[in-house]
């Protein structure tokens, strides 16, 4: 692995378990009494009781910190790039509340955006800045954040360890390596290469998901979180070919996968696409009157 930055300290959950050797003592015979015409009636020491078998537990878990997922959301966020405003998308519903304008962003727009289980948003900028939203009031403030060396503007979202678990992490993609970010140090670890600009997204099954429309045809792809490697391809053969594609954002939500896109063309605004795990591309939404740059769901939402 090849560190762009400081290098984030990784997490190992082991799991042990052992057997200790046991066995039953012997029985050893008692001293035969002298001969008296009498016969001897040979006196045995108590059986020891066998040691049971032990085997330690699995080490458990420590728990989710108490107010884990209550601070945000299980449906969708999305941020629109020209008024920076966040709306969460409901794909129950099909409909969009805004939330309200981010003000912390400058002159800049927004670029992509990850959505934490503690409520934080983090969203990176057109300027690839990097900044920290509490979605309870969309207060925001700039990080320390700085662009590793031979990293570009990326994609992010962030997906558990594994299943059953609520320990997470921020990945991010630029258009040719997938990194994961620390977000206490805010340094990037690159773990692989990628095969184009891509937007992630990831769930609480352990899964990270890339969208590379860029590509012909676009996928969906299912990376490894320790190497980048592809594990799984939905193609998308039917979607608009890379040259229309002015932006895109992503999320999966309820075992599905959430495309917004916007196409070039005067008075075009972001479409909406549901692709089902079998790789069925629906158009939900034509021009939903606004431009969604990034889209953010947290390992709380549901997976089915």
């Amino acid at each position: 692995m090849r560190r762009l930055a400081i290098a984030a300290p990784s997490l190992l959950l082991a799991l042990v378990a052992c057997s200790p050797d046991f066995g039953l003592e012997g029985i050893e015979a008692g001293n035969t009494a002298p001969d008296t015409g009498t016969p001897a009636v040979e006196e045995e020491e108590p059986e020891e009781e066998p040691e049971e078998e032990t085997t330690p537990p699995e080490e458990e878990e420590e728990p989710p910190p108490e107010d884990d997922c209550t601070e945000t959301d299980e449906r969708i966020y999305v941020v629109e790039r020209d008024d920076k405003t966040v709306y969460l998308f409901d794909p129950t519903t099909l409909s969009f509340e805004s939330l309200g304008r981010l003000s912390c962003l400058g002159g800049a727009s927004p670029g992509s955006m990850a959505v934490g289980r503690d409520g934080v948003a983090w969203v990176r900028s057109s300027s690839d800045e990097l900044f920290q939203v509490s979605l309870t009031d969309l207060s925001c403030d700039r990080t320390d954040f700085r662009l590793p060396a031979g990293f570009d503007s990326f994609g992010m979202g962030f997906a558990t360890e594994y299943s059953g678990t609520w320990r997470d992490h921020l990945y991010v993609a630029d258009a040719d390596s997938l990194g994961v970010l620390d977000t206490a140090d805010l340094s990037v670890d690159r773990l692989g290469s990628m095969a184009s600009q891509s937007e992630l997204t990831g769930n609480a099954l352990g899964e990270l998901w890339a969208f590379l429309p860029l590509l012909s045809p676009a996928r969906l792809v299912q990376i490894d979180q320790g190497s980048g490697a592809e594990l799984e391809r939905i193609s998308l053969p039917s979607f608009p070919p890379a040259s229309e594609i002015d932006a895109f954002a992503f999320a999966t939500w309820g075992g599905d996968f959430w495309l917004f896109v916007r196409s070039y063309g005067m008075g075009n605004s972001t479409d909406v696409y549901r692709v089902t795990a079998a790789g069925t591309m629906t158009l939900e939404l034509r021009d939903v009157g606004f431009d969604v740059v990034g889209a953010g769901v947290s390992t709380c939402a549901p997976t089915e």
